[in-house]
C-alpha cells in the first residue's frame, strides 16, 4: 500500500498542479494579464511613433483621448478623438470638414492602432465578449487560449471580427493573437510578439505580422502552421520612441 502511495504521489501532485491552473476563469487570466502589462493605472499618458505618425494617448478612469499627426506635402494633419467626441481632423491646425464616411474610416484606422497598441486592457471593454477554450502549446511554453468576439451595440463598424488570444500561463503575457475581418474581402492575420519591453512599469511589444495562405483558414489552427513555418510573415508591427508621462 505504502509502495503504491509513493508511486501515486507525483502523479496526485501534477493533478492538482494542473487542476488549479485550469480552474481559473477567462475573467481572472484577463485581470492578471492586465495587471501584469501595467495598463490597470488609472491615469495614462503615452506618446509614441508608428509608422508615419505620431501618436498621442490619454486616459484617466473612463475617459480616454486619442491623436495622431503626420506631415503629408508639407501640411500638418492632425486627427483627434475621445470618449465624449467623434473624430475631427485639422490641416495646420484649420478644422476639416470631413464626409461621415471619411470620417469613420479614420476613427477606425485610429482606434485599431490603438487597440493593439493597449492589449491586454481593452479585452474588458463592455462589447468584448469572451470565452475560455482551452490550452494549447506553442514552442514549448502552455498557453490559454481565448476567444473574443463582440456584441454589436458598442462593438464598432467590425464587430463581427472575432480573435483569438494566447495568454502565457506563466507569465500571463499576450505572446500570440489571430483575429479575422471582413472587410476588403477579409482574411486572417497571425501575430507574434516580439521586442517586449517597459517603460515606467508598462509592457510594450511589437509584432511579426503573419497570414495564412488560406484566408479563410480556423483561427484555431494557426499556432500549428506557424510551427510548421508555413505562415507568410508581410509586415512587422513596430512602435517607436515610447514616451510614458
Amino acid at each position: 500500500m505504502i509502495y503504491f502511495l509513493k508511486r501515486m504521489l507525483p502523479f496526485l501532485l501534477l493533478f492538482l498542479a494542473c487542476k488549479d491552473i485550469n480552474d481559473k476563469t477567462v475573467e481572472e487570466i484577463i485581470n492578471k494579464s492586465i495587471e501584469v502589462s501595467g495598463f490597470n493605472n488609472n491615469e495614462i499618458d503615452i506618446t509614441f511613433d508608428f509608422r508615419a505618425y505620431h501618436y498621442e494617448f490619454f486616459r484617466k478612469d473612463f475617459y480616454f483621448s486619442y491623436t495622431r499627426t503626420t506631415i503629408k506635402d508639407g501640411k500638418k494633419i492632425r486627427d483627434e478623438m475621445s470618449s465624449s467626441n467623434g473624430l475631427k481632423r485639422f490641416i495646420d491646425s484649420v478644422p476639416e470638414s470631413l464626409t461621415d464616411s471619411l470620417a469613420l474610416a479614420y476613427s477606425n484606422s485610429l482606434n485599431s492602432v490603438m487597440y493593439f497598441f493597449q492589449l491586454p486592457k481593452p479585452l474588458l471593454d463592455d462589447a468584448v465578449h469572451s470565452e475560455l477554450l482551452g490550452e494549447i502549446k506553442i514552442q514549448e511554453a502552455t498557453y490559454w487560449t481565448v476567444k473574443v468576439s463582440f456584441s454589436e451595440e458598442g462593438g464598432g463598424e467590425d464587430y463581427q471580427d472575432e480573435y483569438r488570444y494566447w495568454i502565457n500561463q506563466d507569465t500571463y503575457e499576450i505572446d500570440y493573437l489571430a483575429y479575422n475581418y471582413n472587410t476588403e474581402g477579409g482574411g486572417i492575420r497571425f501575430r507574434k510578439a516580439i521586442n517586449k519591453k517597459r517603460v515606467k512599469g508598462i509592457l510594450f511589444q511589437d509584432y511579426q505580422n503573419f497570414r495564412p495562405s488560406n484566408k479563410f483558414e480556423s483561427l484555431d489552427n494557426l499556432p500549428q502552421i506557424y510551427e510548421e513555418g508555413l505562415l507568410s510573415q508581410i509586415s512587422l508591427i513596430e512602435n517607436k520612441n515610447i514616451i510614458v508621462q
